[in-house]
């Protein structure tokens, strides 16, 4: 059984449409040619699809005879991604010991380990005291591979604070070279790199930096994002750091009481320490 095979037979099990299984995630157009076998789905959004319906992934997996190595490493990291947002140390922890047990190679897995140091070391409120070895590794981490993946963005977005105003300017700008249409890149290589920008510009703040020479460029790359669900965060947090900048109070506390008026409290108290 193919995977669109086994997307079908479980939405109907579940006694869903097309749009009701697949959305916001992808549109019903192209969902419907997946099932058809027409177009192939990304590991993240089949991740994404299924854990939005409480549907067992192992147990999907077996049922369609597949066993994608990507899918390991896809679902590892949205594990990371939610534990870091839900400030769950344990589970960090625990994806720490995943690390040997997903098949891929040892360079991304040094990656891998990369990131659980400096997203305990963020939880801890210890990223400053890292010692200068590991701060060089992760640096050079990132260097060694030529074109940038998904794990190499991923690391460097949140590395951030181990770099100086004057070792980010030209990686940031180089960035934003390369994804002045960023409309027409992947949605996943739009969210890291929005969020590598969304991070930089708190960044600023938080340092008190005179280095503002890229906001503007910055804003103007968010601005672009592509109209989808995805990146609505990058769009309103584009927002929220212009009216910053504009002094906008009024903008300002908008957009918080919007996070927290939805349920989104993290995010509201980790704004407004970081201004």
């Amino acid at each position: 059984m193919t995977i669109g095979e086994a997307l079908k037979e479980t939405r109907k099990n579940l006694g869903l449409s097309q749009t009701e299984m697949a959305y916001p995630i992808l549109t019903k157009s192209y969902y419907s040619k997946i099932e058809r076998g027409i177009h192939e789905i990304n590991a993240s959004d089949l991740i994404k699809i299924l854990e939005m319906h409480d549907i067992d992934i192992s147990e999907f997996l077996t049922k369609c005879g597949v066993k994608d190595n990507r899918i390991d490493k896809e679902y590892w990291g949205e594990q990371l991604s939610r534990a870091y947002y839900d400030q769950d140390l344990n589970k960090v922890k625990e994806l720490e010991l995943e690390i040997p047990n997903i098949k891929t190679d040892n360079y991304t897995k040094d990656l891998l380990k990369s990131m659980i140091i400096l997203n305990k070391a963020n939880l801890k409120g210890s990223i400053d005291t890292l010692p200068n070895e590991i701060k060089k590794h992760v640096k050079s981490l990132i260097f060694k591979a030529e074109n940038w993946n998904k794990e190499n963005l991923s690391l460097f977005s949140i590395s951030l604070p181990l770099w100086s105003d004057q070792e980010m300017k030209p990686i940031v700008t180089s960035l934003l070279k390369k994804y002045i249409n960023i409309e027409n890149f992947p949605r996943e290589m739009q969210i890291l790199v929005s969020s590598i920008m969304v991070n930089y510009l708190s960044l600023l703040i938080r340092s008190s930096s005179q280095n503002l020479d890229l906001v503007e460029d910055i804003f103007i790359l968010l601005d672009n994002l592509s109209v989808k669900p995805l990146n609505c965060f990058g769009k309103i947090m584009k927002n929220f750091y212009r009216a910053y900048f504009q002094g906008d109070e009024k903008k300002i506390q908008d957009i918080l009481d919007f996070f927290t008026n939805n349920n989104m409290n993290k995010i509201s108290e980790i704004l407004r320490v970081s201004i």
